[in-house]
Protein backbone atom coordinates (compact mmCIF):
# COMPACT_ATOMS: atom_id res chain seq x y z
CA UNK A 1 0.00 0.00 0.00
CA UNK A 2 2.84 2.92 1.00
CA UNK A 3 4.52 1.48 -2.05
CA UNK A 4 1.63 2.11 -4.48
CA UNK A 5 1.65 -1.08 -5.69
CA UNK A 6 -1.62 -2.36 -4.71
CA UNK A 7 -3.52 -3.44 -7.55
CA UNK A 8 -6.99 -4.85 -5.22
CA UNK A 9 -8.91 -4.72 -2.38
CA UNK A 10 -10.00 -0.57 -1.03
CA UNK A 11 -7.30 1.18 0.69
CA UNK A 12 -8.46 3.70 3.02
CA UNK A 13 -6.72 6.63 4.99
CA UNK A 14 -4.18 9.60 3.75
CA UNK A 15 -0.51 9.08 2.90
CA UNK A 16 1.71 12.14 3.73
CA UNK A 17 5.58 12.90 2.58
CA UNK A 18 7.28 15.41 4.78
CA UNK A 19 3.60 17.22 5.18
CA UNK A 20 2.50 16.58 1.45
CA UNK A 21 -0.36 14.51 0.44
CA UNK A 22 1.55 11.69 -1.35
CA UNK A 23 1.66 11.66 -5.28
CA UNK A 24 2.00 8.48 -6.49
CA UNK A 25 3.13 8.75 -9.85
CA UNK A 26 6.25 10.90 -7.98
CA UNK A 27 6.44 8.61 -5.09
CA UNK A 28 6.94 5.59 -7.82
CA UNK A 29 9.49 7.73 -9.61
CA UNK A 30 11.98 8.20 -6.17
CA UNK A 31 11.42 4.97 -4.55
CA UNK A 32 12.17 0.93 -5.63
CA UNK A 33 9.89 -1.82 -5.20
CA UNK A 34 11.19 -5.61 -5.42
CA UNK A 35 8.59 -7.97 -5.59
CA UNK A 36 8.54 -11.24 -4.43
CA UNK A 37 8.46 -13.11 -7.14
CA UNK A 38 11.51 -12.01 -9.02
CA UNK A 39 10.77 -11.24 -12.78
CA UNK A 40 13.43 -10.99 -15.36
CA UNK A 41 13.80 -10.55 -19.23
CA UNK A 42 16.06 -14.01 -19.34
CA UNK A 43 17.87 -13.25 -22.34
CA UNK A 44 20.03 -9.91 -20.37
CA UNK A 45 22.71 -10.78 -18.29
CA UNK A 46 23.12 -9.10 -14.85
CA UNK A 47 24.70 -6.15 -16.09
CA UNK A 48 22.40 -6.05 -19.34
CA UNK A 49 19.21 -5.99 -16.86
CA UNK A 50 20.78 -3.26 -14.19
CA UNK A 51 21.88 -1.13 -17.16
CA UNK A 52 18.31 -1.01 -18.91
CA UNK A 53 17.10 -0.47 -15.87
CA UNK A 54 19.26 2.32 -15.42
CA UNK A 55 19.09 4.03 -18.79
CA UNK A 56 15.62 4.15 -18.68
CA UNK A 57 15.53 5.54 -14.80
CA UNK A 58 17.88 8.02 -14.78
CA UNK A 59 18.31 11.51 -16.35
CA UNK A 60 19.76 11.79 -19.62
CA UNK A 61 22.20 14.15 -18.05
CA UNK A 62 24.13 11.15 -16.08
CA UNK A 63 24.53 9.20 -19.50
CA UNK A 64 28.09 9.35 -18.68
CA UNK A 65 28.43 8.02 -15.49
CA UNK A 66 25.82 5.24 -15.61
CA UNK A 67 28.01 2.24 -16.64
CA UNK A 68 30.52 2.90 -13.72
CA UNK A 69 27.22 3.66 -11.31
CA UNK A 70 25.70 0.25 -12.34
CA UNK A 71 29.35 -1.39 -11.29
CA UNK A 72 28.82 -0.18 -8.45
CA UNK A 73 25.66 -1.39 -7.98
CA UNK A 74 26.87 -4.73 -8.91
CA UNK A 75 29.68 -4.81 -6.33
CA UNK A 76 27.29 -3.07 -3.30
CA UNK A 77 25.06 -6.37 -3.93
CA UNK A 78 27.83 -9.00 -4.43
CA UNK A 79 26.85 -9.22 -8.22
CA UNK A 80 30.51 -8.48 -9.88
CA UNK A 81 31.41 -12.04 -10.07
CA UNK A 82 28.00 -12.75 -12.11
CA UNK A 83 27.37 -9.84 -14.08
CA UNK A 84 28.09 -11.58 -17.51
CA UNK A 85 25.72 -14.25 -17.15
CA UNK A 86 22.85 -14.35 -18.99
CA UNK A 87 19.48 -14.55 -16.40
CA UNK A 88 17.72 -17.12 -17.92
CA UNK A 89 15.16 -19.49 -15.90
CA UNK A 90 15.83 -21.38 -13.20
CA UNK A 91 14.80 -24.37 -14.58
CA UNK A 92 16.76 -24.04 -17.58
CA UNK A 93 19.84 -23.42 -14.90
CA UNK A 94 19.88 -19.48 -15.01
CA UNK A 95 20.31 -17.27 -12.37
CA UNK A 96 19.69 -19.12 -8.77
CA UNK A 97 16.60 -18.01 -6.27
CA UNK A 98 19.16 -16.00 -4.15
CA UNK A 99 20.70 -14.37 -7.35
CA UNK A 100 17.78 -13.30 -9.21
CA UNK A 101 16.40 -11.87 -5.88
CA UNK A 102 19.83 -9.48 -5.26
CA UNK A 103 19.02 -8.97 -9.31
CA UNK A 104 15.87 -7.53 -8.70
CA UNK A 105 17.42 -5.37 -6.33
CA UNK A 106 20.42 -3.90 -8.29
CA UNK A 107 17.51 -2.98 -11.32
CA UNK A 108 15.57 -1.12 -8.78
CA UNK A 109 18.47 0.63 -7.27
CA UNK A 110 19.49 1.94 -10.93
CA UNK A 111 17.03 4.59 -10.10
CA UNK A 112 19.05 5.91 -7.40
CA UNK A 113 15.63 5.62 -4.93
CA UNK A 114 15.13 7.35 -1.29
CA UNK A 115 13.62 4.41 -0.24
CA UNK A 116 13.47 0.72 -0.83
CA UNK A 117 10.73 -1.58 -0.38
CA UNK A 118 10.79 -4.90 -0.44
CA UNK A 119 7.87 -7.83 -0.48
CA UNK A 120 9.54 -11.12 1.68
CA UNK A 121 12.78 -10.41 -0.01
CA UNK A 122 14.03 -13.77 1.70
CA UNK A 123 10.40 -16.34 0.95
CA UNK A 124 11.86 -19.47 -0.80
CA UNK A 125 15.12 -19.36 0.04
CA UNK A 126 17.49 -22.14 2.21
CA UNK A 127 19.54 -20.00 5.37
CA UNK A 128 22.50 -19.68 3.48
CA UNK A 129 21.07 -17.42 0.40
CA UNK A 130 18.77 -16.07 2.71
CA UNK A 131 21.76 -14.36 4.65
CA UNK A 132 23.34 -13.23 1.21
CA UNK A 133 20.12 -11.32 0.58
CA UNK A 134 19.87 -9.93 3.90
CA UNK A 135 23.69 -8.88 3.79
CA UNK A 136 22.94 -7.22 0.44
CA UNK A 137 19.95 -5.62 2.37
CA UNK A 138 22.23 -4.03 5.12
CA UNK A 139 24.72 -3.33 2.21
CA UNK A 140 21.89 -1.02 0.78
CA UNK A 141 20.98 0.62 4.62
CA UNK A 142 24.45 1.71 5.15
CA UNK A 143 24.93 3.48 1.62
CA UNK A 144 22.12 6.06 3.18
CA UNK A 145 19.07 4.50 1.71
CA UNK A 146 15.77 3.75 3.98
CA UNK A 147 15.19 0.12 3.77
CA UNK A 148 11.29 -1.40 4.21
CA UNK A 149 10.88 -4.96 4.06
CA UNK A 150 8.27 -7.61 4.81
CA UNK A 151 9.57 -10.59 6.32
CA UNK A 152 7.93 -13.89 7.70
CA UNK A 153 9.28 -15.75 10.37
CA UNK A 154 12.69 -15.16 10.16
CA UNK A 155 16.05 -16.74 11.63
CA UNK A 156 17.98 -14.90 14.57
CA UNK A 157 20.56 -14.51 12.01
CA UNK A 158 18.06 -12.57 9.76
CA UNK A 159 15.86 -11.09 12.09
CA UNK A 160 18.98 -9.01 14.08
CA UNK A 161 20.20 -7.54 11.36
CA UNK A 162 16.90 -5.24 11.12
CA UNK A 163 16.52 -1.85 13.12
CA UNK A 164 13.10 -1.18 13.91
CA UNK A 165 10.03 -3.52 13.91
CA UNK A 166 5.95 -3.38 12.73
CA UNK A 167 4.60 -6.38 13.93
CA UNK A 168 0.89 -6.77 12.86
CA UNK A 169 -1.52 -9.48 13.42
CA UNK A 170 -4.74 -10.23 11.67
CA UNK A 171 -6.68 -7.52 10.17
CA UNK A 172 -3.57 -4.95 10.42
CA UNK A 173 -3.62 -4.23 14.07
CA UNK A 174 -0.51 -3.14 15.59
CA UNK A 175 1.39 -5.47 18.06
CA UNK A 176 4.37 -3.46 18.45
CA UNK A 177 6.15 -0.68 16.62
CA UNK A 178 9.72 0.16 17.91
CA UNK A 179 13.14 -0.83 18.10
CA UNK A 180 14.69 -4.05 18.04
CA UNK A 181 17.69 -2.87 20.40
CA UNK A 182 20.77 -5.02 21.11
CA UNK A 183 20.42 -8.60 20.85
CA UNK A 184 16.41 -7.48 20.35
CA UNK A 185 16.46 -6.45 24.16
CA UNK A 186 14.11 -3.70 23.46
CA UNK A 187 11.65 -6.25 21.84
CA UNK A 188 11.91 -8.79 24.21
CA UNK A 189 11.51 -6.61 27.42
CA UNK A 190 8.10 -5.13 25.66
CA UNK A 191 6.82 -7.62 24.81
CA UNK A 192 7.63 -9.63 28.56
CA UNK A 193 6.36 -7.16 30.61
CA UNK A 194 2.94 -6.66 28.33
CA UNK A 195 2.69 -10.42 28.85
CA UNK A 196 2.86 -9.93 32.49
CA UNK A 197 0.78 -7.36 32.68
CA UNK A 198 -1.93 -9.13 30.42
CA UNK A 199 -1.84 -12.51 32.39
CA UNK A 200 -1.63 -14.69 29.56
CA UNK A 201 -1.34 -17.86 29.94
CA UNK A 202 -0.49 -18.83 26.11
CA UNK A 203 3.16 -17.19 25.62
CA UNK A 204 5.67 -17.36 28.21
CA UNK A 205 6.52 -14.35 30.09
CA UNK A 206 10.55 -14.18 29.14
CA UNK A 207 12.14 -15.51 26.16
CA UNK A 208 13.19 -19.25 26.71
CA UNK A 209 16.52 -19.77 26.56
CA UNK A 210 17.90 -20.36 22.95
CA UNK A 211 14.84 -19.55 21.79
CA UNK A 212 14.13 -17.48 18.65
CA UNK A 213 12.91 -13.77 19.11
CA UNK A 214 11.02 -13.55 15.84
CA UNK A 215 8.99 -16.75 16.61
CA UNK A 216 8.57 -16.10 20.42
CA UNK A 217 6.89 -12.90 19.53
CA UNK A 218 4.81 -13.54 17.15
CA UNK A 219 2.94 -15.56 20.11
CA UNK A 220 1.71 -12.46 20.52
CA UNK A 221 -0.12 -11.86 17.59
CA UNK A 222 -2.45 -15.41 18.05
CA UNK A 223 -3.03 -15.45 22.07
CA UNK A 224 -6.82 -15.66 22.36
CA UNK A 225 -6.98 -14.37 26.04
CA UNK A 226 -5.03 -11.18 25.54
CA UNK A 227 -5.18 -8.30 23.71
CA UNK A 228 -1.19 -7.33 22.59
CA UNK A 229 -2.78 -4.79 19.89
CA UNK A 230 -5.26 -2.94 22.45
CA UNK A 231 -2.32 -2.86 25.24
CA UNK A 232 0.19 -1.60 22.76
CA UNK A 233 -2.66 1.26 21.62
CA UNK A 234 -3.02 2.29 25.35
CA UNK A 235 0.75 1.93 26.05
CA UNK A 236 3.19 4.65 26.31
CA UNK A 237 4.73 3.52 23.21
CA UNK A 238 1.95 3.32 21.33
CA UNK A 239 0.97 6.96 22.49
CA UNK A 240 4.02 8.37 21.76
CA UNK A 241 4.22 6.40 17.95
CA UNK A 242 0.94 8.01 16.85
CA UNK A 243 1.93 11.31 18.36
CA UNK A 244 4.47 11.40 15.94
CA UNK A 245 3.12 10.18 13.37
CA UNK A 246 0.28 12.85 13.60
CA UNK A 247 2.87 15.98 14.31
CA UNK A 248 4.71 14.46 11.14
CA UNK A 249 2.25 14.33 9.16
CA UNK A 250 1.98 18.31 9.72
CA UNK A 251 4.78 19.15 10.14
CA UNK A 252 6.75 20.18 6.63
CA UNK A 253 10.43 20.28 6.80
CA UNK A 254 11.79 23.80 6.42
CA UNK A 255 13.20 24.55 2.87
CA UNK A 256 11.28 21.22 2.11
CA UNK A 257 9.72 21.13 -1.00
CA UNK A 258 7.59 18.45 -2.66
CA UNK A 259 9.61 16.29 -5.50
CA UNK A 260 8.00 17.50 -8.70
CA UNK A 261 8.66 16.29 -12.48
CA UNK A 262 7.65 17.67 -15.84
CA UNK A 263 6.74 14.21 -17.41
CA UNK A 264 5.68 10.81 -16.34
CA UNK A 265 8.95 8.92 -17.56
CA UNK A 266 12.89 9.88 -16.38
CA UNK A 267 13.46 10.61 -19.74
CA UNK A 268 11.27 11.24 -23.15
CA UNK A 269 9.33 8.58 -25.05
CA UNK A 270 11.27 9.25 -28.07
CA UNK A 271 14.34 8.44 -26.43
CA UNK A 272 13.13 5.27 -24.67
CA UNK A 273 12.60 3.58 -28.17
CA UNK A 274 16.09 2.57 -28.89
CA UNK A 275 16.51 1.54 -25.46
CA UNK A 276 13.82 -0.61 -26.07
CA UNK A 277 14.59 -2.15 -29.53
CA UNK A 278 18.03 -2.76 -28.19
CA UNK A 279 16.84 -5.12 -25.50
CA UNK A 280 14.15 -7.03 -27.81
CA UNK A 281 16.43 -7.26 -30.45
CA UNK A 282 18.94 -9.18 -28.36
CA UNK A 283 16.22 -11.00 -26.60
CA UNK A 284 15.09 -12.32 -29.69
CA UNK A 285 18.71 -13.23 -30.60
CA UNK A 286 19.39 -14.84 -27.75
CA UNK A 287 15.96 -17.08 -27.29
CA UNK A 288 16.68 -20.14 -29.88
CA UNK A 289 13.72 -22.38 -27.91
CA UNK A 290 11.27 -19.50 -29.69
CA UNK A 291 13.28 -18.80 -33.50
CA UNK A 292 14.65 -21.75 -33.51
CA UNK A 293 12.12 -23.79 -32.87
CA UNK A 294 10.19 -22.17 -35.73
CA UNK A 295 12.72 -21.72 -38.18
CA UNK A 296 12.98 -25.75 -37.95
CA UNK A 297 9.29 -25.98 -38.40
CA UNK A 298 9.15 -23.94 -41.66
CA UNK A 299 12.21 -25.85 -43.01
CA UNK A 300 10.67 -29.55 -42.20
CA UNK A 301 7.39 -28.44 -43.63
CA UNK A 302 8.65 -27.31 -46.63
CA UNK A 303 10.65 -30.76 -47.48
CA UNK A 304 7.64 -32.58 -46.30
CA UNK A 305 4.55 -30.48 -48.64
CA UNK A 306 7.34 -30.51 -51.06
CA UNK A 307 8.09 -34.29 -51.35
CA UNK A 308 3.88 -34.63 -50.93
CA UNK A 309 3.85 -32.70 -54.44
CA UNK A 310 7.16 -33.38 -56.19
CA UNK A 311 5.80 -35.19 -59.39
CA UNK A 312 2.45 -32.53 -59.75
CA UNK A 313 4.02 -30.67 -62.96
CA UNK A 314 2.06 -27.22 -63.37
CA UNK A 315 1.42 -29.25 -67.25
CA UNK A 316 -0.39 -32.41 -65.34
CA UNK A 317 -3.01 -30.12 -63.53
CA UNK A 318 -5.28 -30.40 -65.75
CA UNK A 319 -8.24 -32.00 -63.91
CA UNK A 320 -10.64 -30.82 -61.25
CA UNK A 321 -9.49 -32.69 -58.69
CA UNK A 322 -5.44 -31.77 -59.36
CA UNK A 323 -6.69 -28.01 -59.23
CA UNK A 324 -8.12 -28.85 -55.99
CA UNK A 325 -4.88 -30.46 -54.85
CA UNK A 326 -2.74 -27.34 -55.81
CA UNK A 327 -5.58 -25.36 -53.75
CA UNK A 328 -5.15 -27.87 -50.98
CA UNK A 329 -1.82 -27.23 -50.86
CA UNK A 330 -1.85 -23.15 -50.46
CA UNK A 331 -4.08 -23.63 -47.56
CA UNK A 332 -2.90 -26.46 -45.45
CA UNK A 333 0.41 -25.06 -45.96
CA UNK A 334 -0.59 -21.64 -45.09
CA UNK A 335 -3.17 -22.70 -42.13
CA UNK A 336 -0.56 -24.95 -41.05
CA UNK A 337 2.31 -22.85 -40.15
CA UNK A 338 -0.05 -20.22 -39.21
CA UNK A 339 -1.45 -22.67 -36.42
CA UNK A 340 2.56 -23.14 -35.52
CA UNK A 341 3.18 -19.47 -35.43
CA UNK A 342 0.53 -18.46 -33.16
CA UNK A 343 1.43 -21.01 -30.48
CA UNK A 344 4.85 -20.30 -30.59
CA UNK A 345 4.31 -16.74 -30.36
CA UNK A 346 1.50 -17.66 -27.02
CA UNK A 347 4.49 -18.59 -25.02
CA UNK A 348 7.14 -16.08 -26.00
CA UNK A 349 4.35 -13.12 -25.35
CA UNK A 350 3.59 -14.74 -21.86
CA UNK A 351 6.73 -13.92 -20.86
CA UNK A 352 7.38 -10.99 -21.69
CA UNK A 353 4.51 -10.07 -20.53
CA UNK A 354 5.58 -11.02 -17.05
CA UNK A 355 8.41 -8.47 -17.04
CA UNK A 356 6.28 -5.98 -18.69
CA UNK A 357 3.88 -5.76 -15.64
CA UNK A 358 6.77 -4.82 -13.26
CA UNK A 359 8.63 -2.71 -16.00
CA UNK A 360 5.15 -0.52 -16.81
CA UNK A 361 4.39 -0.61 -12.70
CA UNK A 362 7.87 0.97 -12.21
CA UNK A 363 7.27 3.63 -14.50
CA UNK A 364 10.11 2.38 -16.86
CA UNK A 365 8.62 3.33 -20.26
CA UNK A 366 5.39 4.22 -22.31
CA UNK A 367 3.80 1.45 -23.69
CA UNK A 368 4.31 2.64 -27.03
CA UNK A 369 7.82 2.43 -27.78
CA UNK A 370 7.65 -1.44 -26.08
CA UNK A 371 4.93 -2.77 -28.65
CA UNK A 372 6.80 -0.82 -31.25
CA UNK A 373 10.10 -2.08 -30.66
CA UNK A 374 8.06 -5.68 -30.09
CA UNK A 375 7.00 -5.65 -33.71
CA UNK A 376 10.12 -4.22 -35.26
CA UNK A 377 11.57 -7.14 -33.04
CA UNK A 378 10.00 -9.86 -34.77
CA UNK A 379 9.34 -8.97 -38.33
CA UNK A 380 13.09 -9.76 -39.76
CA UNK A 381 12.36 -13.14 -38.51
CA UNK A 382 9.17 -13.30 -39.94
CA UNK A 383 10.58 -12.21 -42.98
CA UNK A 384 13.08 -14.26 -42.92
CA UNK A 385 11.41 -17.86 -42.14
CA UNK A 386 8.54 -17.21 -44.73
CA UNK A 387 11.21 -16.48 -47.15
CA UNK A 388 13.18 -19.67 -46.26
CA UNK A 389 9.73 -21.73 -46.25
CA UNK A 390 8.35 -20.22 -49.55
CA UNK A 391 11.92 -20.84 -51.70
CA UNK A 392 12.17 -24.48 -50.49
CA UNK A 393 8.33 -25.11 -51.27
CA UNK A 394 9.21 -23.54 -54.97
CA UNK A 395 12.47 -25.64 -55.12
CA UNK A 396 10.50 -28.61 -54.85
CA UNK A 397 7.62 -28.11 -56.32
CA UNK A 398 7.26 -27.15 -60.06
CA UNK A 399 4.57 -24.42 -59.84
CA UNK A 400 4.49 -22.23 -62.81
CA UNK A 401 7.17 -20.28 -63.72
CA UNK A 402 7.46 -16.13 -62.97
CA UNK A 403 9.16 -14.19 -60.32
CA UNK A 404 5.89 -12.08 -60.17
CA UNK A 405 4.09 -15.75 -58.76
CA UNK A 406 7.13 -16.59 -56.39
CA UNK A 407 7.01 -12.85 -54.55
CA UNK A 408 3.05 -13.23 -54.31
CA UNK A 409 2.87 -16.26 -52.73
CA UNK A 410 6.27 -15.71 -50.60
CA UNK A 411 3.70 -12.25 -49.55
CA UNK A 412 0.68 -13.56 -48.58
CA UNK A 413 1.86 -16.36 -47.13
CA UNK A 414 4.21 -14.26 -44.73
CA UNK A 415 1.71 -11.81 -43.85
CA UNK A 416 -0.75 -14.75 -42.98
CA UNK A 417 1.97 -15.91 -40.43
CA UNK A 418 2.34 -12.43 -39.45
CA UNK A 419 -1.40 -12.12 -38.55
CA UNK A 420 -1.20 -15.09 -36.60
CA UNK A 421 2.09 -14.48 -34.30
CA UNK A 422 0.38 -10.86 -33.66
CA UNK A 423 -2.78 -12.21 -33.29
CA UNK A 424 -1.60 -14.12 -30.32
CA UNK A 425 0.30 -11.52 -28.55
CA UNK A 426 -2.56 -9.33 -28.56
CA UNK A 427 -4.58 -12.36 -27.01
CA UNK A 428 -2.16 -12.76 -24.10
CA UNK A 429 -2.12 -9.15 -23.20
CA UNK A 430 -5.57 -8.62 -23.53
CA UNK A 431 -6.40 -11.92 -21.89
CA UNK A 432 -5.47 -13.19 -18.50
CA UNK A 433 -3.65 -15.93 -19.21
CA UNK A 434 -2.25 -18.33 -21.84
CA UNK A 435 -4.36 -20.83 -21.51
CA UNK A 436 -7.54 -18.40 -22.12
CA UNK A 437 -6.10 -16.97 -25.59
CA UNK A 438 -5.12 -20.73 -26.76
CA UNK A 439 -8.27 -21.77 -26.38
CA UNK A 440 -9.84 -18.77 -28.17
CA UNK A 441 -7.27 -18.07 -30.71
CA UNK A 442 -7.45 -21.58 -32.27
CA UNK A 443 -10.76 -21.78 -32.12
CA UNK A 444 -11.40 -18.62 -34.09
CA UNK A 445 -8.68 -19.46 -36.54
CA UNK A 446 -9.97 -23.02 -37.32
CA UNK A 447 -13.62 -21.46 -37.63
CA UNK A 448 -12.14 -18.91 -39.74
CA UNK A 449 -10.25 -21.13 -41.82
CA UNK A 450 -13.43 -23.25 -42.81
CA UNK A 451 -15.11 -20.11 -44.59
CA UNK A 452 -11.81 -19.53 -46.27
CA UNK A 453 -12.90 -20.53 -49.98
CA UNK A 454 -11.62 -24.16 -49.50
CA UNK A 455 -13.93 -26.21 -47.62
CA UNK A 456 -16.91 -24.38 -48.52
CA UNK A 457 -16.82 -22.12 -51.67
CA UNK A 458 -17.53 -18.59 -50.86
CA UNK A 459 -20.83 -18.80 -52.95
CA UNK A 460 -22.44 -21.75 -51.15
CA UNK A 461 -21.87 -19.84 -47.54
CA UNK A 462 -25.65 -18.89 -46.08
CA UNK A 463 -25.97 -15.44 -46.66
CA UNK A 464 -26.41 -14.75 -42.60
CA UNK A 465 -22.89 -16.57 -42.44
CA UNK A 466 -21.30 -14.74 -45.26
CA UNK A 467 -19.52 -12.20 -42.97
CA UNK A 468 -17.77 -14.75 -41.60
CA UNK A 469 -15.46 -15.07 -44.91
CA UNK A 470 -15.38 -11.64 -44.88
CA UNK A 471 -13.51 -11.41 -41.45
CA UNK A 472 -11.48 -14.63 -41.91
CA UNK A 473 -7.76 -13.11 -42.31
CA UNK A 474 -6.74 -16.76 -44.37
CA UNK A 475 -9.54 -16.09 -47.00
CA UNK A 476 -7.38 -12.91 -48.89
CA UNK A 477 -4.04 -15.25 -48.26
CA UNK A 478 -5.47 -17.92 -49.66
CA UNK A 479 -7.61 -16.11 -52.66
CA UNK A 480 -4.16 -14.15 -53.48
CA UNK A 481 -2.19 -17.19 -53.99
CA UNK A 482 -4.25 -18.94 -55.96
CA UNK A 483 -5.81 -16.12 -58.24
CA UNK A 484 -1.68 -15.43 -58.76
CA UNK A 485 -0.35 -18.52 -59.40
CA UNK A 486 -3.72 -20.08 -62.01
CA UNK A 487 -3.74 -16.63 -63.35
CA UNK A 488 -3.05 -16.98 -67.28
CA UNK A 489 -3.22 -21.06 -66.93
CA UNK A 490 -4.69 -21.32 -70.12
CA UNK A 491 -4.78 -25.44 -70.19
CA UNK A 492 -7.94 -27.29 -70.26
CA UNK A 493 -9.49 -29.21 -67.75
CA UNK A 494 -10.88 -31.78 -69.31
CA UNK A 495 -13.30 -33.56 -66.73
CA UNK A 496 -15.28 -30.31 -66.20
CA UNK A 497 -18.18 -29.79 -69.17
CA UNK A 498 -16.99 -26.54 -71.53
CA UNK A 499 -13.42 -27.51 -71.04
CA UNK A 500 -12.38 -24.44 -69.24
CA UNK A 501 -8.69 -23.46 -69.03
CA UNK A 502 -7.62 -23.73 -65.09
CA UNK A 503 -7.60 -19.41 -65.14
CA UNK A 504 -11.14 -19.60 -66.08
CA UNK A 505 -12.14 -21.65 -63.15
CA UNK A 506 -10.37 -20.30 -60.41
CA UNK A 507 -9.81 -16.87 -61.22
CA UNK A 508 -13.27 -15.87 -63.26
CA UNK A 509 -15.36 -13.16 -62.23
CA UNK A 510 -18.28 -15.73 -63.37
CA UNK A 511 -20.78 -17.16 -61.23
CA UNK A 512 -19.86 -20.39 -63.06
CA UNK A 513 -16.37 -20.75 -61.65
CA UNK A 514 -15.33 -22.38 -59.12
CA UNK A 515 -15.52 -19.68 -56.28
CA UNK A 516 -18.45 -18.48 -57.74
CA UNK A 517 -16.32 -15.17 -59.11
CA UNK A 518 -15.32 -14.22 -55.83
CA UNK A 519 -11.56 -15.20 -55.70
CA UNK A 520 -10.37 -12.64 -58.79
CA UNK A 521 -6.78 -11.68 -59.91
CA UNK A 522 -7.91 -8.18 -59.64
CA UNK A 523 -8.31 -8.39 -55.67
CA UNK A 524 -4.72 -9.48 -55.51
CA UNK A 525 -3.05 -6.10 -54.39
CA UNK A 526 -6.16 -5.20 -52.19
CA UNK A 527 -6.20 -8.29 -50.49
CA UNK A 528 -2.04 -7.16 -49.46
CA UNK A 529 -3.33 -3.90 -48.24
CA UNK A 530 -5.96 -5.33 -46.03
CA UNK A 531 -3.95 -8.01 -44.42
CA UNK A 532 -1.84 -5.24 -43.81
CA UNK A 533 -4.56 -3.59 -42.13
CA UNK A 534 -5.55 -6.53 -40.43
CA UNK A 535 -1.61 -6.88 -38.83
CA UNK A 536 -1.95 -3.19 -37.90
CA UNK A 537 -4.91 -3.53 -35.87
CA UNK A 538 -3.65 -6.21 -33.72
CA UNK A 539 -0.63 -4.40 -33.05
CA UNK A 540 -2.75 -1.50 -31.74
CA UNK A 541 -4.65 -4.24 -30.07
CA UNK A 542 -1.84 -5.44 -28.28
CA UNK A 543 -0.86 -1.47 -27.61
CA UNK A 544 -4.77 -0.82 -25.76
CA UNK A 545 -4.15 -4.01 -23.73
CA UNK A 546 -1.07 -3.65 -22.23
CA UNK A 547 -1.95 0.11 -21.33
CA UNK A 548 -4.68 -0.38 -19.93
CA UNK A 549 -5.30 -3.90 -18.79
CA UNK A 550 -3.51 -5.07 -15.84
CA UNK A 551 -4.03 -8.78 -14.75
CA UNK A 552 -1.34 -8.06 -11.64
CA UNK A 553 -3.18 -8.81 -8.58
CA UNK A 554 -1.69 -7.76 -5.19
Amino acid sequence: VIAQRKTSGTTTGELTLNGYTLDPATFTRISGYCEQLDVHNPASTVYEATAFSAALRLPPAHRAQRPAFVRRLLKLLELEAIADRQTGTIEAGGLTFEERKRLTMAVELATNPAILFLDEPTSGLDSRAAIVVVRATRNIARSGRSVICTIHQPSYALFSVFDRLLLLKRGGQTVYFGDLGPDCATLCGYVSSVARALGTRELEYDLPPGANPATWVLGACVTEDANFALAYAKSDLGKANDAETIEAAKVIPEGYEPPKFSSEYSIAVHRQFPILLQRMVVSYWRGPSYNVARGMVSVVVALIMGSCYSRERPGAVKFYTRVLGRVGLFFLDTFFLGIIFFSSALAQMSIERASYYRERASKMYHPFPYVFSFGIAETPYLVAFSLVHTGLLWATIDFYPGADRFFFYWAYFMLYVSFTTFYAQCLVAALPDQGTAQTLGTAFLTLTSLVSGFSITPNKIPDHWIFTYWISPIHYSLEGMIVTQFNDADLALRDIPGNPSVADFTTSHSSDSHFGGFFTYSHRFQNIIILLVICAVFRTGTLYALTFINYTTR
